[in-house]
């Protein structure tokens, strides 16, 4: 039977129970998700025999308690620190990590984010929350989230708010966090994650961290008419076909489901896949065996699913390990395997044939008029073009064709500012990459990767990519990343090969309400972008 302690913290009062063989840690644990006081600030009187330590016998401790005694805690919650004055002068020299970082935000002087500290194999859980960190609009919601009262608190609830405080701590510091409350929250809620081998914590897989945080933030992050910020994201429906491949007199059935990550398979070796949007594109298309009401016993179905919907950040997984079983005569143990196999990707994406004959005809139309935008734009550079040699020949100095196209430029932009939508046209950017060096799941090493400029072949040749190496950041570029010593695509174990890829929504903007295919748009030149 749970023992119940009498809690009193301030004004407040809590009971908390402490279950048989529990330890020290799990109290503290169990006290911060009530009381959002972190563990290194609780401090407790009442116990007999002195202040409590991480290393005593909690249940000694709590069989020595009388009845209804009460146990105060000492401790200030996160967020009731004491405020910096801002009027005092600071020598940079005498600057905080924090303090730092802000005069470099007020300064915009451009800056390497910063890291996580690794806590024990925990690169799998670090390069998710760098990648999941660079979505402003998740980054908006966290912002936005008020954990509820104790009463009402449940693991969803602290595991997001520890989120929206490592949010905070990488938005206002030069120096590597270390998130130990959230390492604590994420191995509550999923106790796999807590696995130990020989006295240290186990490698695990980042895409079920991934998956495990989404579900958690779901569940929080609700939203009006019973949606949640999260699928409103990452969500996309499937409309799938049920075929049975031995009964042509069964009729197929229709379905419909809801997906927030795509899966890239990666073939067979007798038939591998090489390029991304093959591997999606057999993700959609499967046999499985199940019950026949037709012919009372299980067959063989053929499944074909459509993307019905397109979200506005498309989370795309490789399945890139397999199990392998134990082999007694090999003397080998069950583990998952990598495969290794080079899958082509670019930095963008088209899903516009895995789309339904409904979504295809929207995408139709949003893809016509990002061809008509695009080539005014390159007839309005081409024409200044030829207007600026024309000028140079002739007066042996540079046209003033620019300041006659800065002023078209500000007058389209004025005319697309009044009533404008964003239309979708089934395309791609990749923003977001978690990649795995190693050859099982269960070792090596995750990194992640988040775009951080677009090459546009004049200030930036190529596209620049930042990379969260634990507590490290680096500036890499594309060709660097997919290149001879390192190639994300694959192709070898010894390398970091891209896991998951994240990609985000381009959309055209347009005048609302006007029909499209008509190329006299106020917004004719505004640049096909992803999606805010």
């Amino acid at each position: 039977m749970p023992t119940i302690i009498k809690l009193k913290w301030g004004k407040e009062e809590y009971e908390v129970e402490v279950e048989p063989g529990s330890t020290v840690e799990v109290f503290k644990t169990q006290v911060w998700t009530i009381t959002t006081v972190p563990v290194d600030r609780q401090k407790y009187l009442g116990f007999p025999g002195g202040m409590l330590k991480d290393t005593d016998d909690l249940d000694a401790r709590v069989a020595k308690l009388k009845a209804g005694a009460k146990i105060t805690l000492l401790g200030t919650a996160e967020g009731g620190e004491l405020k910096l004055d801002t009027e005092k002068v600071i020598f940079e020299e005498d600057m905080t990590p924090e303090q730092k970082a802000k005069l470099l935000k007020e300064k915009k002087v451009a800056i390497l984010p910063a890291g996580i500290k690794n806590l024990g194999n925990t690169c799998y859980m670090n390069s998710t929350l760098q990648c999941l960190g660079q979505i402003k609009e998740l980054t908006r919601a966290m912002e936005n989230y008020t954990i509820p009262g104790a009463d009402e608190r449940d693991i969803d609830a602290v595991l997001t708010n520890q989120y929206r405080q490592v949010l905070t701590q990488l938005s206002s510091t030069t120096e590597s966090i270390t998130p130990i409350q959230f390492v604590m929250a994420l191995r509550a809620k999923f106790p796999r994650f807590a696995e130990m081998q020989n006295g240290g914590y186990m490698q695990q897989d980042a895409d079920e961290c991934l998956r495990g945080m989404l579900n958690s933030f779901a569940a929080s992050l609700t939203t009006e008419g019973g949606s949640n910020r999260i699928d409103e994201l990452f969500g996309f429906r499937l409309k799938s076909t049920m075929k049975c491949l031995e009964c042509d007199e069964e009729a197929p059935t229709l379905n419909e489901e809801m997906s927030r990550v795509m899966i890239c398979h990666l073939g067979t070796p007798t038939d591998p896949v090489s390029h991304i949007y093959q591997g999606v594109s057999q993700s959609f298309k499967e046999h499985i065996e199940k019950n026949s009401p037709t012919l009372g016993r299980n067959a063989q179905y053929e499944k074909n699913a459509q993307l019905a919907s397109l979200p506005p950040y498309l989370i795309v997984q490789f399945a890139r390990f397999g199990f392998k079983g134990a082999n007694e005569w090999a003397g080998t143990s069950a583990s998952k395997v990598k495969l290794t196999r080079n899958i082509k990707f670019s930095p963008n994406f088209d899903l516009y044939d895995c789309s339904t004959d409904e979504l295809k005809k929207e995408l139709a139309n949003g893809r016509l008029k990002s061809k008509e935008q695009d080539d005014r734009r390159m007839e309005a550079e081409k024409k200044k073009l030829l207007a600026d040699e024309a000028f140079k020949l002739e007066n042996g100095r540079s046209t003033t064709a620019d300041v006659d196209m800065k002023d078209e430029d500000e007058e389209m932009k004025a005319a697309s500012a009044v009533g404008v939508e964003s239309v979708d046209t089934g395309n791609y950017e990749l923003v977001g990459i978690i990649s795995h060096k190693g050859r099982t799941s269960d070792g090596g090493h995750y990194v992640g990767w988040s775009l951080a400029r677009k090459g546009d072949g004049k200030e930036v040749k190529d596209d620049e990519w930042i990379c969260y190496d634990d507590e490290t950041t680096s500036l890499w570029g594309w060709k660097d990343i997919t290149g001879i010593s390192m190639d994300l695509m694959g192709g070898r174990a010894d390398t970091h090969i891209a896991y998951i890829n994240i990609y985000k929504k381009v959309t055209v903007t347009i005048d609302a309400g006007q029909t499209l295919g008509d190329s006299k748009d106020a917004g004719y030149a505004a640049d096909s972008k992803p999606a805010a």
